[in-house]
């Protein structure tokens, strides 16, 4: 796991000072080297955490004429089939690392070479003969690509903190992209918080020539649902079973230690069942719980961790852990709004005290529909008309949707429409933003998400379940989950990887009937990840795989209260006359959420303020 950088000047030579300071200012990503590359007017740098090929797989790494350079982030786990195949054609290698297998395979194959990848990745190749830049992110976005457009330069980096170090560029505030932190709680691709900078979406690439033309992203892959209904619950079983083995055996690749996140519920506890089973020795498992026991799922994680002989460790975290905040908005370069983020940082604190790369459970929501916003859709979506009111409210819509389409812009009021499924997951609505923006900035709030209604229409014909675990997919696991899991074990230089987010599981997962993930129980309530708990079965108790979800926030509904620990924090910070959201935000709206103890859209508030306080001076333009 490293981290990446490189810049096109188009006026002038770039100055070794440029590359330096992006390049340095990714170190915790990678702390166990640096490299520098220059040629003319474009530079790449790269900051190595050695996980592959510890002696000879430094970076920036070229072919044997130096005509194609690359910087590269993440692993390939099939690199050494692509190698084998690599080598029948003729190719020579001066390495063992996976780095080299990609300059190879873009020799051979190009631009399509991303499709024969399976692994996590991020890479920016530099094509001397062709005089461009080739940029590509993996297939879930599990590796982060930023990239920076403005006047001379051109430019992209794992982290916006990265771009920033470039002297003479200009950075705006985009409003637009606040107002969809607030509803979402992150911004999603291809926006930014600035203007000038934009996320290279998952499975997406770019070319970018020595003069600066940059190339609209192109999509590469894309997941399709297309359910198998001719086998048992046997097959099932056994097929999910043999697809997830394969998986963490792929993923367990490394030279060197590595353990696992084990939080205790269903997931986590799966990947431990077959690292153990993989490995056959004892293995450190890491969790983090809370006094408060609503939110504290260690009895589980130690029940899973006693039942494979794992080493395991944990801690709990308390409020005081907020005093991470600022380098967490450091770090994460734009606002991000999943609490979560701070039990992540710290378990991976912890587990980098032992080890440098460690298996997590994420992913196994979207794949297994275990996410209770499922449950919630599902629930909605079975019930009945209420009265023969819905035939003159659904014209009235229609008749809404023509007058005002920024206000009015998606598709129906009543069942599976995109509106519908962001009721279910928005965390700041509509109506509530209106409200919070100051008078000039209102406006903002009457943005569409393109994203959301083009993928949403992409999923017109599939069952209820799968429209929202492909939403999901493509929007909220690569912008909050693998985000959070990315930024947060960077900032400690230890590298997560995620056998659920994973091409050929996903593929199969994809297969699944929706009716073998999710369904109700015996109390007519709905449960998701049934396949995936039956699998199972064969190795942990009923109560620990059909218990309540309990999710990995922090308690901060607690934390906020008129008594909680925080509260004389939060006025302090959210109610301060110089708090510089009130630029942007009325101050009576803040102080009734805060009354309130809204502590979801609290905590967007919070870390917005501290990622304005941090930045301010950097932004042109705040309006």
């Amino acid at each position: 796991m490293c981290g990446i950088a490189g810049i096109i000047r188009l006026k002038e030579c770039v100055r070794r000072q440029d590359i330096e300071r992006m390049t340095r200012s990714l170190a915790h990503r990678g702390p166990d080297g640096e490299g520098i590359w220059l040629n003319d007017n474009v530079a790449l740098g790269h900051r190595r955490l050695s996980i592959i090929d510890l002696k000879t797989g430094g970076q920036p790494m070229c072919n044997e004429d130096e005509t194609v350079w690359i910087t590269f982030n993440g692993e390939i786990y099939n690199y050494r089939e692509l190698r084998a195949l690599l080598c029948e054609k003729g190719h020579r290698f001066q390495s063992s690392s996976d780095t080299e297998v990609i300059v190879h395979a873009y020799e051979e194959w190009g631009d399509e070479c991303v499709k024969r990848f399976r692994g996590m990745f991020a890479f920016g190749i530099v094509d001397i003969i062709r005089k461009k830049v080739f940029l590509a992110r993996d297939y879930f976005g599990i590796k982060p690509l930023v990239y920076y457009v403005g006047g001379d330069v051109v430019a992209f980096a794992s982290e916006i903190q990265a771009l920033r170090q470039i002297e003479g560029i200009r950075l705006d505030l985009d409003l637009q992209g606040l107002d969809q932190y607030l509803w979402l709680q992150y911004i999603p691709a291809p926006h930014s918080i600035y203007k000038q900078i934009k996320k290279l979406p998952p499975a997406h690439r770019i070319s970018i020539t020595f003069d600066g033309h940059v190339s609209e992203p192109e999509e590469y892959w894309r997941l399709e649902f297309r359910p198998d209904h001719r086998k048992s619950e046997v097959q099932w079983t056994e097929e999910l079973q043999a697809v997830l083995r394969e998986s963490v055996k792929a993923h367990l690749v490394s030279d060197v230690s590595f353990g696992a996140f084990l939080s205790g519920g269903v997931d986590s506890s799966a990947i431990v069942a077959y690292m153990a089973q993989e490995l056959g020795h004892q293995f450190k498992t890491f969790s983090i719980g809370f006094k408060e026991d609503e939110f504290n799922e260690l009895k589980y994680a130690e029940l899973v961790a006693k039942r494979w002989g794992t080493k395991h460790h944990f801690e709990i975290v308390n409020p005081n852990a907020l005093e991470i905040l600022p380098e967490l908005v450091k770090h994460y370069g734009e606002p991000f709004g999943d609490s979560s983020a701070i039990p992540t940082y710290h378990v991976c604190k912890m587990a980098r005290k032992y080890v440098p790369m460690v298996l997590s459970g994420d992913g196994g929501d979207e794949a297994f529909a275990g996410y209770h916003s499922y449950f919630t859709w599902m629930k909605y979506l079975e019930q009945p008309p209420v009265d023969n009111r819905r035939w003159w409210w659904g014209g009235i819509y229609a008749l809404m949707r023509r007058l005002l389409p920024n206000r009015h812009p998606l598709s129906s009021p009543f069942g599976a429409s995109l509106e519908n499924w962001l009721s279910c997951i928005n965390y700041m609505p509509t109506h509530v933003r209106r409200r919070l923006w100051r008078k000039e900035f209102k406006c903002v709030t009457e943005n569409r998400l393109d994203l959301f209604e083009k993928e949403f229409e992409r999923v017109k014909d599939y069952s209820n379940s799968n429209k929202v675990q492909y939403m999901d997919m493509r929007t909220y696991l690569p912008y909050d989950i693998l985000a959070k899991i990315d930024a947060a074990s960077m900032m400690n230089s230890l590298e997560v990887r995620t056998p659920f987010v994973d091409r050929k599981v996903v593929e199969f997962a994809a297969t699944i009937p929706e009716s073998w993930n999710i369904g109700k129980d015996a109390c007519g309530e709905w449960r998701g990840k049934l396949l995936l708990k039956k699998t199972l079965e064969e190795y942990y108790p009923h109560a620990l795989l059909h218990r309540t979800k309990m999710g990995f926030g922090i308690p901060i509904i607690k934390w906020f209260t008129t008594n909680g620990a925080l509260n004389a924090y939060l006025h302090e910070k959210l109610l301060n006359p110089h708090s510089i959201i009130f630029e942007l935000f009325e101050p009576e709206i803040v102080k009734q959420l805060l009354d309130r103890n809204t502590s979801h859209q609290i905590w967007l508030l919070l870390f917005l303020e501290e990622w304005l306080q941090l930045h301010r001076s950097e932004v042109n333009c705040m309006g």
